[in-house]
């Protein structure tokens, strides 16, 4: 059965995590620097991943997008495909937890020289991921509001995975909910709470 994606939620769960960013980005700049341990990622090195991952859907979504065919009935909800719902399921953290362990792909790693990096480098990161997210909500509303064309495109992993907008906007949005519970963790560690 098929996951029933809905974008009311998805753009609340958006505001939430550009919430968090807003909260995390306040913090001290050493904090977002640091490593709570030495093959582990920093805050700002995991808020550059999840900006490189939401571009690597960029051209394809708004490519879709722009094959609109114009306003259509509010849509309250869509049904994932089976591949796709069998990830999407998966990929955020489960009671605390994240389940299902991923190698990050070379590509989607974050080349970030935290030694060098001074404070406007430093809310460039933040600024990035937060066009992101407005992007990404930005894309939902228009889904929701617009008449699309479903067609599915290769995931940034390629075609071994496709996805039609809704269901990689969601993907998108798991992946995030999955690296802002990291990100959590990753500062609280650092700060010894």
């Amino acid at each position: 059965m098929g996951l029933v994606l809905r974008p009311e939620q998805q753009i609340q769960r958006i505001n939430r995590l550009l919430q968090q960013l807003e909260d995390t980005a306040a913090r001290d700049a050493e904090v977002l620097k640091s490593r709570a341990k030495k093959d582990s990622w920093s805050p700002l090195e995991i808020m550059k991943h999840m900006s490189v991952a939401h571009q690597a859907y960029q051209e394809k979504i708004r490519t879709q997008l722009s094959m609109k065919t114009g306003l259509g009935a509010l849509k309250s909800e869509f049904r994932a495909a089976g591949i796709p719902s069998f990830l999407i399921r998966r990929f955020p953290p489960i009671e605390g937890k994240i389940k299902l362990k991923m190698k990050t792909m070379k590509q989607f790693e974050p080349q970030l020289h935290l030694s060098e990096m001074n404070e406007t480098e430093l809310r460039e990161v933040v600024q990035e991921l937060k066009d992101c997210l407005e992007e990404l909500k930005s894309w939902v509303h228009t889904y929701r509001t617009e008449t699309i064309s479903l067609s599915k495109f290769n995931s940034a992993i390629g075609a071994v995975v496709r996805f039609n907008i809704p269901e990689a906007c969601e993907f998108i949005l798991c992946h995030n909910e999955r690296h802002f519970f990291q990100l959590d963790r990753a500062m609280n560690k650092k700060e010894g709470t």
